[in-house]
């Protein structure tokens, strides 16, 4: 055989060696990522469901709040409707006082009618 020859094969071997190796290597890494992965997909999957705990207790959280809310918005609606119906009747009674002070229009005996007089 020549020595090309041989030295081509040489090479063949070793380049198939070479990446026999770098093959091993990849999957070893690749099983590594995989394992990985898998513990990866589990705990986001745990914190997920601890996620969505918590919103549904958010939740709840936030209607309690939100009826606590509406019940002290009607009270202080009532509260301020009584003190308002009070002022008026306070204003009434100082507008009747001011009227019997004053001679009004109201107040005043309507013209006699002028009608037929030339």
């Amino acid at each position: 055989m020549s020595l090309e020859f041989i030295g081509i094969i040489v090479a063949a071997i070793s380049l198939g060696a070479l990446m026999l190796a770098t093959n091993r290597g990849i999957r070893r890494e690749l099983s590594e990522l995989r394992a990985n992965d898998e513990g990866l997909r589990k705990e986001i999957k745990s914190s997920s469901d601890q996620l969505r705990v918590e919103i549904v207790a958010l939740r709840e959280e936030t209607k309690t709040d939100i009826g606590n809310l509406r019940e002290e918005m009607q009270a202080g609606f009532k509260e301020l409707h009584l003190r308002i119906s009070n002022l008026a009747g306070q204003v009434s009674k100082v507008e009747g006082i001011i009227e019997g002070l004053f001679w009004g229009s109201r107040t005043q005996r309507p013209e006699k009618s002028r009608e037929g007089a030339a």
